[in-house]
C-alpha cells in the first residue's frame, strides 16, 4: 500500500511541473492576455508627449478608468493600429504640440497612418485634450490637426478640443468634467496627482561663466556652472529649467550629479531690437558670480541613458553638445566606452567647445570616433583629434555612411541633440537615406533612436 508521504511527493512533483510549465510559457500567456484585452477594450487612451506631462495625464486617466472597472488601453499615438481603431468605440487623445506646431516623436506617425486608411471610422467617438504654450504662434497646432483629421474620417467628437496653456489646471478640470458629463468617468478626478509631480524649485548659485567661442562668427556661446545644493539630482539627458520673471527657460544639462556642478552650454540670444534674451541674457551677461536664481529639474525620459551597454552614436550641433556631453560623462563613469561623436559648428578656428576634454576622451579610448563638421571652415589647425569636414553634420554623416551603417548593424543607438530647425530635420533625412525607413523606425520603436531638439 502506498504511503501518504509518496502521495505527497507525487503531488508536489505535479505542482512543480505545473509551475514550471507556466514559467516556460509565461510570454505566450501574457501575449494572449494582452491580445484578449485589446479585443475587448472599447476605450483607447492615446497620447503624444514631449516632456512627459501628456503621458502622466494619460496614465492617470487610464488608472481612473481601471479603478471604476472599465477595460481600456493606454498607448502612444504611434502605437495605435488600424485594427484597434476599428475595434474601439471611444478614442481619448492627449496630445502636446512641440515647438512651432510640431508633433512629439511618439505621435508624429499617426496623422500619416490615419490619412492612409481606406475606410472611414464613423463608429468612433473621440475627444482631444491639446497641450501647448500660448507663447508659440502655432498654439496647440498638433492637437487641432488631430481633431480635423479625425473629423475627415467621419469620427464623432464628444466635445470640442480643449486647449491647455502650460498645463492650466482649469482647462484640465474642464476636460475631466466633460468626460464625467459624457459618462466616461463616474466621479470627479482630483487634480492633485499631476501637481504633486512638479519638480521642486531651488535657488542655484552661479559659480563660473566662460565664453567658449571667442571671435566666432556666430553668437557667443557660454559654459555656465551652478553649485549643486544637497539633495538635487538628475540623470544625463534631463533639463534645467530657469524660472525668471514668471516665465521658464529650459536648457540641456551637460553634467552629471557626480561632478558636483550643474553645467550648461548657453547660446546668447538677442531680439530683433538688439535686446538680450531673458534667460540667456541673465545667464551669459547679467548675473553676477555667486548670485542665485530659481531653477528646477525636468525629467526627460525620452533622452535618458540606455539601460544596457550598447554602442552609442551622438549627433548634434551648437549648444546641443551640452546634452551629448552629459551622456558621455555618464558613460565614462559606467565604463561604456564605444562612443562616436558627430558634431557641427561654424569654424574650426574658434568653435571648439570642450575640445580639450574631447581630446582626452579620445586618447583614453572613451570616444572611439570623432567627426567634426564646420560650415565656414578655412583651416583645421586647432583640431587635435578625429576627422574634420567642410559643411554640416549631415555631410560628415554622409562621408562616414559605411561606418555608420556598420555601427547600427552592430547594435548602436543614435542620440541627437541640438536645433530642431535645420540640423535635426536634415540629420533625420540623412539617416533615412543611409539606413532606410524600416531600420530607423525599428530603432525608434526599440528606444534606440532618441532626440532632444529645440
Amino acid at each position: 500500500m502506498l504511503s501518504a508521504s509518496l502521495f505527497m511527493q507525487a503531488g508536489l512533483l505535479l505542482v512543480g511541473y505545473f509551475v514550471f510549465t507556466l514559467f516556460c510559457y509565461r510570454k505566450v500567456i501574457v501575449a494572449k492576455w494582452q491580445t484578449h484585452k485589446q479585443r475587448n477594450a472599447k476605450t483607447l487612451i492615446a497620447y503624444a508627449s514631449e516632456s512627459g506631462s501628456g503621458k502622466k495625464l494619460a496614465h492617470e486617466l487610464h488608472t481612473e478608468l481601471k479603478t471604476q472597472g472599465d477595460l481600456a488601453l493606454c498607448l502612444t499615438l504611434n502605437q495605435v493600429t488600424e485594427q484597434q481603431l476599428n475595434q474601439t468605440d471611444t478614442l481619448l487623445i492627449i496630445a502636446s504640440t512641440y515647438g512651432e506646431g510640431e508633433a512629439p516623436d511618439n505621435g508624429r506617425h499617426f496623422l500619416d497612418k490615419l490619412s492612409k486608411l481606406k475606410s472611414t471610422l464613423s463608429h468612433l467617438n473621440y475627444a482631444v485634450l491639446a497641450l501647448g504654450d500660448r507663447e508659440y504662434s502655432q498654439y496647440c497646432q498638433f492637437g487641432l490637426a488631430l481633431n480635423q483629421a479625425l473629423k475627415s474620417k467621419l469620427c464623432k467628437p464628444l466635445f470640442e478640443p480643449i486647449l491647455v496653456n502650460k498645463l492650466d489646471e482649469n482647462s484640465i478640470n474642464e476636460w475631466n468634467s466633460n468626460l464625467l458629463s459624457k459618462g466616461l468617468l463616474k466621479q470627479a478626478v482630483p487634480r492633485s496627482m499631476l501637481s504633486a509631480t512638479h519638480p521642486p524649485i531651488q535657488q542655484l548659485k552661479l559659480t563660473d561663466r566662460q565664453q567658449v567661442n571667442i571671435n566666432s562668427p556666430g553668437a557667443p556661446l557660454f559654459e555656465i556652472n551652478l553649485a549643486v545644493p544637497s539633495g538635487l539630482t538628475w540623470q544625463a539627458g534631463d533639463i534645467a529649467r530657469l524660472h525668471i520673471q514668471d516665465t521658464v527657460r529650459e536648457y540641456s544639462i551637460a553634467s552629471v550629479p557626480q561632478e558636483q556642478s550643474l553645467k550648461l552650454l548657453v547660446r546668447e540670444q538677442k531680439h530683433p531690437s538688439g535686446e538680450l534674451g531673458l534667460g540667456s541674457g541673465w545667464l551669459c551677461h547679467q548675473a553676477d558670480l555667486n548670485s542665485t536664481q530659481a531653477f528646477s529639474i525636468r525629467a526627460n525620459t525620452k533622452f535618458n541613458p540606455l539601460g544596457m551597454h550598447k554602442k552609442l552614436i551622438l549627433i548634434g550641433n551648437g549648444s546641443g553638445l551640452a546634452g551629448l556631453r552629459g551622456h558621455l560623462k555618464h558613460r565614462e563613469i559606467k565604463q561604456h566606452h564605444e562612443n562616436w561623436l558627430l558634431y557641427g559648428e561654424r569654424c574650426a578656428e574658434h568653435d571648439l567647445p570642450w575640445h580639450r576634454e574631447l581630446t582626452e576622451w579620445f586618447n583614453a579610448k572613451h570616444l572611439t570616433e570623432i567627426d567634426l563638421a564646420f560650415s565656414r571652415q578655412s583651416t583645421n589647425s586647432n583640431i587635435k583629434v578625429g576627422r574634420c569636414h567642410s559643411g554640416y553634420v549631415q555631410d560628415a554623416m554622409l562621408a562616414q555612411q559605411t561606418k555608420l551603417k556598420d555601427w547600427v548593424n552592430n547594435g548602436a543607438a543614435i542620440f541627437i541633440c541640438g536645433s530642431l530647425q535645420g540640423m535635426a530635420k536634415d540629420v533625420e533625412s540623412m539617416l533615412l537615406d543611409i539606413l532606410g525607413e524600416p531600420v530607423l523606425s525599428r530603432l525608434e520603436r526599440q528606444g534606440l533612436y532618441r532626440k532632444d531638439v529645440y
